[in-house]
């Protein structure tokens, strides 16, 4: 039919037509997913007859929304299809293999007549089967994992090299180690008590060495944590002094805990120094042992 020809009451009739489709087909989408398929073909044929009649843009569009919504059904439709006639039951096959291995009794000790199944296995195919087929290896070895050693390389000088080796910290090990954490934090915490309001730099900051003013931070992390120190920067200066942890009813009364990153290197630390003119910190030097490597070991003993 010529577009020229087609009247408006013809046009609304079609569009009529597709809405009444589209209604239907929206309607009918779980019908068409549970039915044979005849009904989608009732409708696509629908379709077909009222696409004769289009000749505008307008209902070429409904035309394709209804075309977008039978092609979604029929994707779902094959994703739901099951091929029963190729479908492999791995339980099944593996109980026809053992029982061509074993025969009617496994569970006699004898030996498996694997002779047998290679000759099945050549009336179908030039060469044997690879054993990935038999789903896995048939005998699994467990490996045992060699324990990691690094070695240090000789120096310039032409000493000799020490070999430094990579153990696991076992459970003693980690127990001494939060003991140790422990009784630096109550150390800490008694300093603290004795020296009341002091300026947290004047605390923690040691001019001699920067790893031990990160671990004096640490360790008053714990107490800040644990609500046994607090910090009052009111004053313009971070001043921490030792409290009592709070209660239940305190945090009911609208007291709240305010947490901050506390970022420090080795420049702002040296600034620190001298800004506050700091000589010895409040929490004392602890000593630094050395092993038989040589090796450095801080913060091995509790400040006294």
């Amino acid at each position: 039919m010529d577009e020229l020809e087609q009247t408006p009451a013809e046009k609304r009739q079609l569009r009529h037509g597709y809405r009444s489709l589209l209604a239907d087909a929206a309607a009918r989408k779980k019908e068409y997913l549970e039915d044979s398929g005849a009904l989608l073909l009732a409708d696509l044929e629908r379709a077909n007859g009222l696409f004769g009649d289009v000749n505008n843009t307008a209902e070429g569009v409904l035309d394709s929304r209804f075309l977008l919504l039978s092609a979604d059904v029929g994707a779902q439709r094959a994703h739901m299809l099951r091929i029963d006639s190729a479908a492999f039951d791995s339980l099944a096959y593996i109980d026809r293999v053992r029982t061509v291995l074993y025969g009617t009794d496994a569970e006699t000790g004898a030996e498996p007549a694997w002779s047998a199944v290679g000759k099945i296995a050549a009336g179908i195919a030039r060469i044997a089967p690879r054993l990935t087929h038999a789903y896995g290896p048939l005998a699994v070895e467990a490996r045992e994992r060699r324990k990691a050693e690094t070695t240090r390389r000789q120096g310039a000088s032409g000493s000799s090299a020490v070999a430094a080796r990579i153990e696991t910290m076992g459970t003693e090990d980690v127990r001494q180690q939060e003991n140790q954490t422990t009784r630096l934090v109550q150390k800490v915490h008694r300093i603290l008590a004795e020296r009341g309001p002091i300026n947290l730099f004047e605390l923690v900051i040691n001019p001699r060495s920067f790893a031990q003013s990160v671990e004096n931070i640490f360790y008053v992390s714990f107490l800040i944590r644990d609500g046994k120190a607090y910090i009052d920067d009111s004053s313009g200066q971070p001043m921490i002094e030792a409290c009592e942890p709070p209660q239940q009813e305190d945090y009911q009364s609208g007291l709240t805990k305010k947490q901050l990153i506390f970022t420090l290197d080795q420049a702002t630390w040296r600034e620190i120094i001298d800004v506050y003119g700091i000589r010895q910190s409040a929490i004392p030097t602890r000593k630094s042992v050395r092993d038989e490597q040589g090796l450095s070991q801080v913060s091995s003993q509790v400040p006294r």
